[in-house]
């Protein structure tokens, strides 16, 4: 593999004088990349390349002018993906549109730029950072191959701990090795103790488990494992290395892909509400996403069954993130279903807008606006969708959609094509 500044590249497509355009500007920033043209009309051979030589990237030519065209471009993509499902893929769009994109981005392609708007600069950005994701990829592959690192107060058997996710006060996450399943998984693991915090969170934990085991549907994270030993509890779920919505989000969406989202939430929430459960910590954290871009929900740790005792969330005790509670959740009032709607409404404001739709200085002053501001006005560029906004961010219950089923029925004809 070439350093991370001399990237490898594979240019695809039947425009030569596209193709010189490329290959000059990409060799004059960076003189020693190693850059190989290949026509479009051999998808067998496009796929063994990207199998042997193992580029940092490709960049595809896709003619979407007519659907011919289009479909033999975007077939060569899923072909390469097939030999290499990392492989970081850069379609350059001509005649396309924001539907294009979508089409291009469910295929798998990591960056799309439009011919019609592509500059020198928006090109060698994209490269590098086409580059740089594979860097890092590598990185972790080697890591992989490396001696476990030693976490002294965390030993699975069974398990091999790669690295720490995350941690907090409830819990820490692991990327661990599976011997018995020999891939790779997400180990959550607790400290065991006797106050009573612990055992409170002994006892979400084991609900956590109790409730994602019961599943099983492409939209919930799968679990594998659960266990006791003297020292902690540990939960061994499915990894899923695409990343999530949190991430998703730092570039902007389009509408089309929002409603995506938007859908795909609501059927996983109308398959946890189907099984009596409510996530009640719905955020864009707690959905990761498939290498097919489909959501998947996971962190089920504030998860209640409806035919508990879902009434309160207990005297003076608010869990969740202030910035996509629901008003009653806020206030300690009964929940149900239509608790994790809003909190979809909330998500769906930030992926039409880029902003979250209730900031302030503190959790207090957040949860006071989503329990008493109106429904925030979206800009006009994306104003269509506010009757869905209205009615998923509803602060009296009556008002916001009944159930995922009656949202799911709003969202038929809205995305279609994307579907």
């Amino acid at each position: 593999m070439a350093e991370a500044t001399d990237p490898v590249l594979l240019v695809v497509g039947g425009d030569s004088k596209r193709l010189q355009w490329l290959t000059h500007h990409v060799t004059s920033h960076w003189p020693a990349a190693h850059v190989t043209t290949a026509p479009a009309d051999d998808p067998a051979s496009l796929a063994m390349f990207v199998k042997e030589r193992d580029p940092d990237a490709v960049i595809l030519q896709v003619d979407f002018s007519s659907e011919a065209s289009a479909s033999t471009g975007l077939n060569n993509l899923t072909q390469m993906l097939r030999a290499r499902p990392s492989l970081h893929s850069i379609v350059l769009a001509e005649h396309g549109s924001e539907l294009s994109a979508v089409r291009a981005m469910k295929c798998g392609a990591k960056d799309y730029l439009p011919l019609a708007r592509i500059t020198r600069d928006s090109l060698l950005k994209a490269v590098a950072d086409a580059n740089e994701k594979q860097r890092q990829a590598t990185l972790a592959a080697e890591a992989l191959l490396a001696p476990p690192i030693d976490f002294p107060r965390i030993r699975v058997p069974g398990y091999s701990i790669v690295k720490e996710i995350s941690t907090s006060n409830f819990s820490s996450v692991f990327l661990a090795r599976s011997e018995r399943l020999r891939r790779n998984v997400v180990l959550k693991v607790m400290n065991r103790g006797t106050s009573e915090r612990e055992l409170d969170d002994a006892e979400r934990f084991q609900r956590e488990y109790e409730i994602i085991s019961s599943i099983a549907h492409h939209a919930i994270a799968e679990i594998y494992d659960f266990g006791a030993l003297p020292d902690h509890q540990y939960l061994a779920m499915e990894y899923i290395p695409c990343g999530d919505l949190r991430d998703r989000l730092r570039n902007p969406l389009s509408i089309d892909e929002s409603l995506y989202y938007l859908r795909g939430i609501a059927e996983a929430l109308r398959v946890i509400h189907v099984f009596g459960i409510l996530h009640r910590d719905l955020k864009p954290a707690n959905v990761m996403l498939r290498e097919d871009n489909s959501p998947v929900l996971i962190d089920f740790g504030l998860a209640r069954r409806s035919v508990e005792d879902a009434s309160t969330t207990g005297a003076g005790q608010v869990l969740g993130s202030p910035y996509y509670i629901s008003p009653e959740q806020s206030q300690g009032h009964r929940v149900d279903a239509r608790t994790d709607l809003y909190s979809l409404g909330v998500m769906f404001y930030e992926m039409l807008t880029g902003q979250r739709p209730y900031s302030g200085r503190s959790a207090i002053a957040i949860m006071a606006q989503h329990a008493g501001s109106p429904v925030p006005t979206l800009p006009p560029n994306v104003a269509p969708q506010q009757a869905l906004i209205d009615r998923l961010m509803a602060k009296r219950l009556e008002k916001r959609y009944a159930s995922a089923d009656e949202l799911l029925a709003d969202l038929g004809p809205l995305v279609a094509a994307v579907a």
